[in-house]
């Protein structure tokens, strides 16, 4: 990749969430129904890529809400996986109409889909996301919506170059942590310049043996654009306490996948989930004297502390300390305060978005919040990683002055799975 096809600045990048909230899109010739929008009668006509654990959750929130979707095709690069999920679609919806593909090219190709939802490993989420804005389809991304900040710049840009609806997968942001926002934002705990939030740590490398791939698993296609590695099931295994996310050829440890609900919570509650950090300051380091937490450095000196124990999310005013949970019914909003919620009064993740296709708006968590929330946690990642503060420029996509942390901010991708011009 070029630093010319990095340079996505942070004007066109950052500013993009000013009009995120429920800001019309430009309507799109090959959307169906009338005037380019989909008539509240018509379904919305989805298809699935991914049908692994999480992929397995999600596509009964699809299938489960007929009134909005209908679910008619499936993609898999394991067969066991792409069969189960084929039979459950079926068996739910009471026919056999279910298309079973091993390739997501095969299903983009399908003009009578509208809207896609990835549910892979991270390290395909932008590659997929962006084929299918090209393809005309709006789509669903499971978070963490990228693997690099690179890709970050990358699946944004292809959002709004080709008009799409595309929200990113975090349904806690929201239903978890959104009744902070409006106490928060009120002044109701003075002014919060300091905050924690408590994930799991940075990935590993994976050394495992090799061993025989399973009959039906297409293993080149699961690694995709990841190093080609010889099989080992613990490398692809869904295991929520463990597997792929573990390793960084494929995610970024727990600190990313967890990252995408609690930091990406706490930037949407502070209201600065628009913005990138300027500084990262592992533990203990210069700055930082602190041996129990990493610190990211906000615009406006708002710090940020990922910790490993002792807190779930809390919120340090200069007024008064709110911990995520207790505190819920102690503390309320001192007045009113106008808030970015779900779309349409809408009741959860999904039914936004299919809302905002409907309506060509802009979803409450926009491809832009969640690539901004992925990217905050790839950089802790990096300083945990070269232990040594850094600083960011988002503009730039580049850190400061710090050529080896620079050649982490994007990761080669392997033929023929590279992501072309946008």
């Amino acid at each position: 990749m070029t630093q010319q096809s990095l340079r996505i600045n942070r004007r066109s990048f950052i500013a993009a969430g000013a009009a995120a909230v429920a800001s019309p899109l430009v309507l799109s010739s090959n959307i169906l129904g009338r005037d380019g929008v989909i008539p509240p009668n018509e379904r919305i006509v989805l298809g699935l890529i991914g049908y692994g654990n999480r992929g397995s959750e999600i596509s009964g929130d699809f299938i489960g809400n007929r009134g909005d979707f209908h679910m008619v095709a499936m993609c898999d690069c394991v067969k066991a996986n792409l069969d189960r999920g084929v039979a459950r679609v079926n068996r739910d919806y009471g026919n056999s109409d279910c298309s079973a593909y091993e390739k997501y090219e095969d299903l983009l190709a399908r003009t009578d889909i509208d809207a896609v939802a990835v549910s892979t490993p991270d390290h395909w989420h932008t590659k997929i996301s962006v084929e299918a804005c090209k393809a005309g389809k709006d789509v669903y991304c499971e978070k963490p919506l990228t693997h690099t900040p690179a890709e970050s710049r990358q699946i944004v840009a292809a959002a709004r170059k080709y008009n799409r609806v595309c929200t990113s997968g975090s349904q806690r942001v929201m239903e978890d942590y959104g009744y902070m926002a409006p106490i928060v934002q009120s002044g109701a705990l003075g002014e919060v310049k300091e905050a924690f939030f408590e994930v799991g740590g940075p990935p590993d490398d994976a050394y495992w043996p090799e061993e025989t791939v399973p009959a039906g698993f297409n293993w080149d296609r699961w690694l995709g654009p990841a190093p080609w590695v010889p099989f080992h099931p613990e490398r692809c295994s869904g295991s929520y306490g463990g597997g792929w996310r573990r390793y960084s050829d494929y995610g970024n440890g727990f600190l990313a996948d967890w990252g995408a609900h609690k930091l990406a919570g706490l930037l949407y509650v502070l209201g600065i989930d628009d913005q990138e950090p300027l500084e990262i300051l592992p533990p203990g380091c210069e700055g930082n004297s602190n041996t129990d937490r990493l610190t990211l450095v906000y615009p406006g000196g708002i710090k940020l502390h990922h910790v490993r124990g002792g807190h779930d999310i809390t919120l340090v005013g200069s007024e008064r300390t709110f911990r995520h949970g207790g505190d819920r019914n102690l503390i309320r909003p001192i007045g009113h305060v106008d808030v970015r919620r779900y779309n349409g009064n809408t009741s959860n993740l999904s039914r936004d978005f299919a809302h905002c296709v409907r309506h060509r708006l802009r979803p409450f968590q926009d491809f832009l919040y969640g690539a901004i929330a992925a990217t905050g946690c790839q950089l802790a990642h990096y300083a945990y990683k070269l232990n040594r503060p850094l600083k960011w420029d988002a503009e730039r996509t580049a850190f400061i002055g710090d050529e080896q942390a620079n050649r982490l901010v994007s990761k080669p991708k392997r033929s023929p799975y590279e992501i072309n011009d946008i």
